[in-house]
């Protein structure tokens, strides 16, 4: 799709060939690029084009009487006294004798029309366009960004926020601020937004200069641009990135491809655990509802004893068979109430856990990627960058467990009892909240740590 710098230099070329051009006869040969105006061809005939303005990726050629407004879209191309062809959709012919033709083989481009006093707030009114990056105020672009949960990358390709940029410069704006695409908004700092709104001027500028980025279809009446040369990082995947040497990797992030470098666009793996009804749950519901990703071990353990053959291995091998179906109840009194028994079964289990859990995290490219995993310390689990224990006194613990499983104290402390004492586990985190009160306070307190990361 044309961004800002190949829509500026469609501008400036229809500008020095076209402008005083006086439109005689306007062609449609496929209504729906015109927004279905009927009076469309009867508007434009007799008025001269007497200026052509861009706004973010629109188009704006200023009549006599009305606005021309043209949005490319994916493929949408003008040509100077073309031959028709059937990707040809709309024909302008001037009283000069040449002609502008529109072609778009994927038929996405739109025209309006709309009334020549409305120019200057149509397209901020109507279709709530935000400013260039070179218009637009720093604190008010650090304003739209700080309360989003969204990515800094559909940030950045949000219309209504910044105007003008598209997926191949939001790449390059990001590689080159240092900034991880799946930032949240809320960790941006104002410095970083300052940083992301001068490479955004840097970055564009430089490519108009060049005359766009040709990549796949895109030209100017003809004309190639050459800033594709001048690429970092987009449609580099694999290849080496030329300030560290680590290789740069592709994703998808909503369904657009994605180029980073790893090591200059650091990402941040934080492992959750504690004890059992100590609140780490809770803790990972919010943080999925800040619209982070968490990959929970209990999750796939879970999806493991949904496998028959293994429920029924486990249920053999421990004695906890009802005729042929585990028996979840027997298992946990066997393993609970025997240390050995339970050292083997998650000798069993935890192989497996974490051979999924790198598994996802391969297929995953967040800035911060948490892991919810219980038994993080009697495991041994090391690949993560921090640890965070959801720690709360041995009396709620207690009381909690005996809730929310409907266990007497005599079960509930023997399920204490056989895992790792909180008191090991503060030695071996690197952050510890203590759950004492309310959700709320937890809340605020997940928030506090989630600052480090700004």
């Amino acid at each position: 799709m044309p961004e800002l710098p190949e829509v500026e230099t469609i501008r400036r070329n229809l500008h020095s060939i076209i402008l005083n051009e006086v439109i005689d006869e306007c062609i449609v040969y496929y209504r729906p690029i015109v927004s279905n105006d009927l009076t469309f061809e009867k508007k434009l005939k007799g008025q001269k084009i007497n200026d052509i303005q861009r706004q973010a990726k629109y188009l704006k050629f200023i009549l006599d009487d009305y606005v021309l407004i043209s949005h490319l879209r994916m493929e949408g191309k003008y040509f100077m006294d073309a031959f028709k062809s059937k990707h040809i959709h709309v024909v302008f012919k001037f009283k000069s004798g040449h002609t502008l033709s529109y072609e778009d083989t994927r038929k996405f481009g739109r025209f309006e029309l709309i009334d020549i006093k409305d120019k200057d707030t149509y397209l901020h009114d109507v279709k709530k366009l935000a400013p260039d990056p070179n218009k637009i105020d720093l604190n008010t672009f650090y304003l739209s960004i700080k309360t989003r949960n969204k990515t800094i990358k559909e940030i950045l390709l949000d219309q209504t926020i910044i105007g003008g940029i598209g997926n191949i410069y939001a790449n390059e704006i990001l590689y080159l601020s240092k900034i991880h695409p799946s930032k949240k908004g809320f960790l941006i700092t104002y410095e970083e937004s300052k940083t992301l709104l001068d490479y955004s001027n840097i970055v564009l500028n430089k490519a108009i200069l060049m005359g766009g980025s040709t990549i796949d279809t895109y030209e100017s009446l003809g004309h190639k641009g050459m800033f594709q040369q001048e690429l970092k990082v987009h449609g580099k995947n694999n290849e080496t990135c030329k300030v560290c040497g680590d290789k740069i990797k592709k994703y998808q992030l909503k369904g657009r491809g994605t180029y980073i470098c790893p090591t200059c666009q650091k990402s941040h793996i934080i492992a959750i655990t504690g004890g059992i009804a100590t609140g780490k749950t809770t803790a990972t519901n919010y943080l999925r509802k800040k619209g982070f990703v968490v990959i929970d071990a209990d999750l796939i353990v879970h999806e493991l004893y949904k496998n028959e053959s293994f429920s029924y291995i486990i249920g053999k091998t421990f004695n906890a068979l009802t005729g042929n179906i585990l028996d979840k109840q027997k298992l946990a009194s066997v393993i609970f109430s025997n240390k050995k028994h339970k050292k083997k079964l998650e000798d069993i289990i935890h192989p497996l856990v974490y051979n999924e859990i790198e598994k996802q995290k391969a297929s995953l490219n967040e800035h911060i990627l948490f892991l919810d995993i219980p038994l993080l310390f009697e495991s041994n689990y090391s690949t993560y960058d921090e640890s965070i224990l959801i720690d709360t006194s041995s009396t709620l613990q207690l009381t909690r467990l005996m809730d929310r499983n409907k266990l007497n104290e005599q079960e509930a402390m023997k399920r204490i009892k056989a895992q790792m004492p909180l008191s090991k586990k503060r030695k071996l985190a690197t952050l510890i909240i203590k759950n004492t009160s309310s959700k709320e306070a937890l809340y605020n307190k997940l928030d506090q740590i989630l600052e480090r990361y700004k």
